[in-house]
């Protein structure tokens, strides 16, 4: 099965090779007048240095609150012009923001993702610096035949064509003649993309803007739910209810948006998806050594003087920000072990945390009303991750037929998904052909598992269970899932790593989700400057590619350029 993979999409793809795959996804959905939108409109904004020149902005201080990968990602692009940057990252510990690799073993060999973990062909702007960074990629498998759909307490294969689901779990629900005699994955596809096809493309790229103003159309759209869409289109309330549990990702946003949805169908996020070999935390941790470097290899092109100096305070949480009468900005911030409180006066803010960490952070003079009731009223949808670490592969047992091999297996169970390595831990490494054999013979039977990943009301209940109840019952249900006896994995799993977004510090959210009217409402908000051009903001939540590496990789080289417009307005005034 991986080498068919392989053969259809290739290990680190050249640009050309994915852009042949988005054309293909594209011919499949009948919309290929979608592509050079899709580039466009997902590609890297022009380069920095296209509008002031390298060292422009020596002497000018900015300061960035936040240090996922919108803050990383702006900072990396003010670094070009000369500016003297300030990262203030709140987490002591880690980089990377809601990029998240845990490594169970000091080789980093059994590793799964708590955060970000695949990258579609169409993510232009994390392509950009996956290429930057010549990171390797292999691609991330997410259908796969042999896992499991588990609906009802009914357990079947996911075959392609859906004929297990039919003939098993339909009979579960209470469903329209026609509904019964079409395969769940049409009636899917028929739900999330019927009204996309009817919208002009000069319409459908409103999607991916964040305007003043949007078109009849989508205002129409956005102003109902997913499940009132789904009523329109004339689906049962039984067959509603039913891809809620064949589609938990989709179920889950029932209430949301309906754009959000549209909107992913849009830039086919859901075909030819990539991981970074080694943990997508080898991303965040490339920005992080590029920017501590004196003289990086990626700025080979801008000589070493014009270079900014980045200061990268980690454990600083940023507590306040005030507008000088001087029209400068300061940050007032505390650090996290000492509770220590200081102050730096800065010519520009990048401000990349959540609304819904920002809403605790003291505001004077307060921004525009728009912009402090986007803060206030923000949906964010919580996002919830445990991973097991095995001392056996159960998933790769039995014949070709029955075996695992990447994928995951869906149920309406609280765990919502369960997810399987697709490749050997030796795959992640260049090693020696003594240290294979060492590490084949240690770790061929170990594997990690994203055991349960699950979004929405199972995420914030599940996640919010004490811990080890929490485990005994993610246990359980992938034993239902995966057919299991009842404590098979009580001497299987050796080890276990939790988290719940919601919980933690500086984040409280998984990632943002439009209800419905928000993207009328806030879209425009939430990226404008405030205090004269002195704040900006970036940040998956201010782009529209919510909870994607994309939407904040593409935000903060928007702040960044944002800034160097105001710096050469200023340098032509003089």
């Amino acid at each position: 099965m991986l080498e068919d993979i392989k053969y259809i999409y290739p290990p680190n793809p050249t640009n050309e090779q994915r852009h042949e795959m988005l054309k293909r996804a594209l011919i499949e959905e009948n919309r290929v007048e979608d592509y050079e939108n899709l580039i466009s409109l997902l590609g890297p904004p022009r380069d920095i240095t296209k509008i002031a020149s390298p060292g422009a902005g020596k002497g000018v201080k900015v300061g960035i609150i936040g240090g996922g990968l919108a803050g990383l990602s702006s900072a990396f692009e003010l670094r070009k012009l000369g500016f003297d940057i300030t990262i203030f990252e709140m987490e002591g510990k880690r980089i990377g923001g809601r990029v998240y690799t845990y490594y169970f073993d000091k080789e980093k060999l059994l590793y799964g993702e708590l955060g970000a973990m695949r990258i579609p062909v169409s993510h232009e702007s994390s392509w950009h610096y996956i290429n930057t960074f010549n990171l390797k990629t292999r691609p991330f498998i997410q259908e796969n035949e042999n896992a499991f759909i588990y609906v009802r307490n009914k357990r079947v294969r996911n075959d392609p064509d859906g004929k297990n689901v039919m003939e098993k779990i339909y009979p579960e629900f209470n469903l329209t003649p026609q509904e019964r005699n079409t395969s769940w994955k049409k009636l899917l596809d028929y739900a999330l993309t019927t009204p996309l096809l009817k919208l002009d493309p000069s319409i459908r790229k409103e999607l991916l803007q964040a305007r003043e103003s949007y078109s009849k159309e989508i205002n129409f759209l956005g102003s109902f739910s997913t499940r009132q869409v789904f009523e329109r289109l004339n689906l049962s309330e039984a067959a509603i209810e039913m891809l809620s549990g064949l589609d938990p990702f989709t179920g889950t946003f029932y209430t949301g948006s309906y754009n959000e949805n549209m909107l992913d169908e849009y830039t086919v996020d859901n075909s030819y998806r990539y991981e970074i070999v080694g943990g997508t935390s080898k991303l965040p941790l490339a920005f992080y050594n590029s920017l501590m470097s004196t003289y990086p290899k990626e700025y080979k092109s801008i000589e070493k003087k014009d270079l900014g100096k980045v200061v990268y305070k980690n454990g600083k949480r940023v507590s306040s920000i005030y507008r000088c009468n001087n029209n400068k900005v300061t940050l007032e911030y505390k650090d996290e072990m000492s509770l220590e409180s200081c102050c730096e006066t800065f010519d520009f803010v990048i401000c990349t945390i959540p609304f819904s960490s920002l809403r605790s952070v003291n505001i004077y003079p307060m921004f525009s009303n728009e912009k402090m009731q986007a803060i206030k009223e923000f949906n964010y949808e919580s996002a919830h991750k445990t991973l097991f670490l095995c001392n056996e592969r159960f998933w790769e047992r039995g014949n070709e037929r029955e075996r695992i091999i990447g994928g995951g297996s869906v149920t309406d169970l609280s765990i919502q998904t369960t997810w399987y390595p697709a490749y050997p831990p030796i795959a992640n490494i260049d090693v020696t052909k003594n240290e294979k054999s060492k590490i084949n013979k240690l770790y061929n039977k170990f594997g990690v598992i994203t055991a349960s990943y699950n979004m929405g009301q199972d995420a914030m209940r599940l996640g919010n269970v004490e811990i080890k109840t929490r485990i005994e019952i993610i246990k359980r249900q992938v034993e239902a899932v995966n057919g299991l006896p009842k404590g098979y994995l009580d001497s299987v799993v050796d080890d276990y790593e939790s988290v719940l977004w919601d919980n933690v510090q500086g984040v409280f959210g998984g990632f943002a989700y439009f209800m419905p009217e928000q993207q009328r409402l806030f879209a425009y908000a939430s990226v404008k400057a405030e205090y004269d051009f002195r704040v900006f903001f970036a940040g998956e939540h201010t782009s529209l590619k919510h909870g994607w590496m994309q939407g904040a990789l593409n935000s903060g080289m928007n702040a960044a350029n944002s800034i160097a417009e105001q710096l050469k307005l200023h340098l032509e005034n003089q």
